[in-house]
């Protein structure tokens, strides 16, 4: 066809499709050029459509239409396609040379204007809806119309007359015999040769049409002869259960016979149980029963209800030269394999037609699931279904064997030479040999198949256990089936390694600015079915995240993987995944081997495919496959932790920080804060404390430390407390970047804070007792005045108080701190896991806090190292107010009522006054009792006091070293220095 040929028909459909075009040139001109593309691109390169193809596309187009409530539409498509179907039917008992329209073509022009349709407007639900409500014509037919027309023509002229011999046609005899007598009259001459009339050639053809429906009538009476035949062989085998005859009198087994006592009992027994009828079959029959039963067909014997449950019918006919006692025993047999056969078939059929369309399997017996199968019981099933086709396979050869004598494909291999359905007994022996274990196995996997790790996990079981001394192509068999059922979890696993967890959009697209927030973006789900699963509990800015974002399934791993290498490859996912965070993607694992190719045991059968002898270790071979692969993800995710995001750089910043190793920066930091808490001025605002660090970091040049990521606050207001242990509310925090934030998590720095809180507290003591010693000249001047003995109690009380503090301090940074971080960062730098490191981190910082009295086992050392930091306080304060002028005038009440001290325990009140009541009344009537005394008593006083406080701590810190397992404790350094007191 030419292109101006074929231009001019496209146009001409699109007027006839479109009729409102009009005199819209350029629309007319795009659609034709449109139609003209689809019919070369059809012709030149596009596969032949088929009727279902087109059936299925207009099918489905309806089925859209009714979920989008456009029922009009839907109806319209679904007449429509009926409307085809019956052309097509009237199409195939026609000759195409007299219709219009090829109907073998029909697909190719519905499929061309299916893709020439556009999305529905609504000129289309208004044409659906006429075509829906079209009610036909009741005029005159188009034929009754055409002969109108002919006769309003005047076909013919006045006065000429229609032969009616003519037109109803001459006879043979008298064609034969003008023809003849034209012959004999004719000279030759072209005019007078014979003519066909015609009427004469319009009755030829009308006999020729005869002749060809009368030929094929009987072409298709015989056709169906052939059929009706073949369907009369098909059921005299298949469907009926042949001739059922009388059970003879006084036939019983021998069984029954010696079994009983009493033959006439026994007879009585017989005739009056209801269950035991006189028809007999043959025991030819019974074997077509027992074929039909293992094929999941019924009988006269055997029945299946709707489920697929095989059962044996209570009137079933008996057996001739069978008891019935022995035939329920071979019947009961062969139901046990009946049953594990059909539960098969139905878990098949269940698992593999739920993925086909409805209208296949809507008329079955047999329930849909309610939940789609995984992928993982579809395998499962996929392997099921080969060993059904193997026993389908065998049966087939049975009933071959059973109907045409017996052939070598179904000779027992028990009896050599016989055939296996020749007896019940010879067909149950070799049903137990063949395929009795594997029934048996998969009929106990089918209840367990909707959980991917339990199946897979009870069929690793079963390969384990097999005893393989039976028949080791059983085993081979179980192996294949679990090859085959852990395909989809092995590509499971296979993505999980190759492209890691799940990373929100947000975090991998280069155009957004994101931060750690609850709208994350969209995610990659994973299969519900894979052993490691997305707990949604858990958002990406916890600090948890790396340990719970993603966990094992309530199963835990695979036993054919096991908890080591599983651990190994949920920590290898998650690190690939935040190497693609931070680096947009990695490709380290080029390929995955198939499951197969690392299972390499291909045994040494004849061609290759059986298997003899196998010596495998599945959860071996796997490790050995995975285990470098996961090693070499976690060893590039500590090259970049290190290389591009810094990880030694912050530890040192962190630990410069909470554990005063930033000498320069912290001593004259503490030293102003110091001052304003001693000279009870404001300080607890955070952002004077956090500016001034910033300042002295910044004058110092010690940018290690990381300013901009410090933050100083205080917890609580501090009240009037005064001393050392006001400082109790202060709190440093160190903001980390994502993905160290995982590491150094919120919860890590807070415990280093405490730490580094405790630490400022001792530091303030210290220097508290330093400044008292800048006094000493002037209280030299009044030893002469007031005596020796008071002066020297207070530098005797400052010694040992400065001995307490200092031992303290040289144990918990010295022989704690420096001792454990040294070991940390070594121990820390050997390892590849980051969730290890995050488990070492936290073990690290909860070490150095129990060890900082902050650990709830140490609350009563800690209360009484507190009591000291009070006494410090008190100390200083008396110190002072003794080189003043006055110096036996009292303080303001005030400024002792709110000082803190050392509390005794008290037994419960049986008072109504609360303990905040008790305690202010305690505090008020010690600091009076205290102020009345001189300056002698009141160092005894104190002196007494510290005795019972380090007494307390030494026993407190004894016991904590001898509970300890280690033989380096960090207790028994502490209680050994404090044996020097006193």
């Amino acid at each position: 066809m030419s292109t101006q040929v074929l231009n001019r028909l496209a146009q001409q459909l699109v007027h006839a499709v479109v009729p409102g075009l009009g005199d819209d040139r350029a629309s007319s001109l795009s659609l034709t050029n449109r139609v003209s593309r689809e019919i070369r691109a059809d012709v030149s390169g596009g596969a032949r459509k088929e009727w279902d193809d087109v059936k299925q596309a207009i099918q489905g187009l309806s089925r859209t239409a009714k979920i989008r409530v456009q029922e009009d539409l839907a109806e319209a498509l679904d007449k429509n396609l009926r409307g085809l179907e019956l052309c097509r039917q009237k199409g195939k008992r026609s000759w195409e040379g007299e219709e219009g329209v090829k109907m073998s073509n029909l697909p190719q022009y519905v499929h061309l204007l299916l893709n020439l349709a556009d999305r529905p407007s609504i000129e289309t639900h208004d044409f659906a809806y006429t075509y829906l409500h079209r009610v036909p014509p009741s005029g005159p037919t188009a034929d009754q119309i055409l002969y109108q027309e002919i006769m309003a023509s005047e076909p013919f002229e006045p006065g000429e007359f229609w032969d009616e011999e003519v037109l109803s046609g001459w006879t043979d005899s008298e064609d034969e015999y003008e023809r003849e007598t034209s012959s004999e009259d004719s000279d030759g001459s072209p005019e007078e040769d014979y003519v066909k009339t015609p009427s004469s050639a319009a009755i030829r053809a009308e006999r020729r049409r005869e002749e060809e429906v009368r030929r094929k009538q009987l072409e298709e009476d015989r056709t169906e002869e052939a059929l009706e035949v073949v369907r009369g062989l098909k059921d005299g085998y298949w469907n009926k259960p042949g001739k059922i005859n009388l059970m003879k009198e006084g036939v019983y087994g021998w069984r029954d016979l010696v079994t009983q006592s009493n033959t006439a009992s026994l007879a009585a027994q017989i005739v009056n149980n209801p269950l035991v009828t006189d028809n007999a079959i043959t025991s030819f029959q019974l074997q077509r029963e027992i074929i039909f039963a293992l094929s999941g067909r019924s009988g006269v014997i055997f029945g299946f209800s709707d489920e697929g449950v095989c059962s044996i019918i209570q009137d079933h006919p008996q057996v001739n030269h069978l008891s019935p006692a022995s035939l329920d025993d071979v019947l009961q047999d062969f139901q046990r394999y009946a049953n594990r056969a059909a539960m098969i078939r139905r878990f098949v059929f269940e698992t593999l037609q739920s993925e086909s369309p409805p209208s296949l399997h809507a008329h079955s017996g047999y329930s849909r699931r309610m939940n789609r199968p995984n992928k993982t019981q579809q395998a499962f099933a996929g392997a099921c279904q080969d060993i059904l086709s193997e026993f389908n396979l065998w049966l087939s050869e049975l009933e071959t064997a059973f109907i045409r004598g017996n052939d070598g494909t179904s000779s027992s291999s028990l009896v050599p030479g016989t055939s296996t359905a020749s007896t019940p007994s010879l067909l149950l022996l070799e049903l137990d040999q063949r395929s009795s274990t594997i029934l048996v196995l998969l009929s106990s996997f089918i209840p367990h198949s909707s959980d991917s790790t339990v199946l897979l996990n009870m069929i690793h079981t079963s390969i384990n256990t097999f005893d393989r001394s039976v028949d080791n192509s059983h085993f081979a068999t179980i192996f294949d089936i679990f090859m085959q059922t852990a395909q989809p979890t092995w590509q499971m696993l296979g993505i999980w390694i190759r492209y890691g967890m799940p990373i929100p959009s947000s975090f991998t697209d280069p155009e957004e600015v994101y931060l750690l927030t609850n709208d994350e973006g969209d995610e990659r789900k994973l299969e519900e079915e894979f052993f490691i699963q997305r707990d949604r509990d858990v958002s990406w800015a916890d600090e948890d995240f790396y340990e719970c974002g993603f966990v094992v399934g309530d199963y835990g791993y695979p036993e054919w993987i096991g908890d080591e290498l599983g651990e190994m490859i949920l920590e290898a996912g998650k690190a690939r995944g935040l190497l693609k965070s931070l680096l947009g993607g990695m490709g380290m694992v080029e390929g995955w081997q198939d499951l197969q190719e690392v299972l390499v045991i291909l045994g040494s059968g004849p061609e290759g495919s059986k298997r003899s002898g196998i010596e495998v270790n599945i959860a071996e071979k796997i490790s050995n496959y995975l285990t470098p692969i996961c090693q070499l993800i976690q060893f590039h995710l500590r090259r970049v932790l290190d290389e591009e995001c810094g990880l030694g750089e912050h530890l040192d910043a962190i630990e410069g920080v909470m554990y005063f190793r930033g000498f320069e920066v912290l001593d004259d930091w503490s030293l102003g804060l110091f001052q304003k808490v001693s000279s009870n001025e404001k300080w607890a605002d955070f952002q004077t404390l956090t500016s001034t660090f910033r300042d002295i970091t910044e004058e110092k040049q010690a940018g290690w430390m990381n300013p901009a990521g410090i933050r100083i606050r205080t917890t609580r207001s501090s009240g009037a407390i005064m001393g050392p242990r006001a400082l109790e509310i202060v709190r440093v925090q160190y903001e980390v970047p994502f993905p160290l934030s995982q590491l150094f998590s919120s919860t890590s720095v807070e415990l280093r804070a405490e730490v580094f809180t405790f630490i400022l507290q001792l530091r303030m003591a210290h220097y508290l007792l330093v400044q008292t010693k800048k006094l000493d000249r002037d209280l030299s001047a009044r030893m002469i005045l007031d005596g020796e003995n008071g002066i020297r109690g207070m530098w005797r009380m400052r010694q040992k108080l400065s001995w307490f503090i200092d031992t303290v301090y040289t144990w918990l940074t010295d022989r704690i701190i420096e001792v454990q971080s040294a070991e940390f960062r070594r121990t820390l730098s050997e390892m590849t896991s980051l969730k290890l490191m995050i488990a070492l981190e936290l073990e690290h910082t909860r070490k150095i806090r129990n060890y900082a009295f902050l650990h709830p086992s140490t609350s009563e050392i800690y209360e009484n190292i507190q009591n000291i930091f009070d006494l410090i306080h008190t100390f200083s304060e008396c110190y002072t107010s003794y080189i003043n002028e006055n110096p036996f005038k009292a303080k303001r009440k005030e400024d002792y009522i709110t000082r803190r001290r050392p509390r005794l325990r008290r037994n419960k009140k049986k008072d109504d006054l609360s303990s905040d009541e008790e305690d202010e009344r305690e505090i008020k009537e010690h600091s009076i009792s205290f102020i009345e005394l001189g300056l002698g008593e009141r160092m005894n006083k104190m002196d007494k006091d510290l005795d019972e406080s380090v007494v307390q701590i030494r026993e407190g810190v004894e016991r904590l070293a001898m509970e300890s397992e280690l033989e380096v404790d960090g207790w028994s350094m502490l209680a050994f220095s404090l044996e020097e007191w006193r």
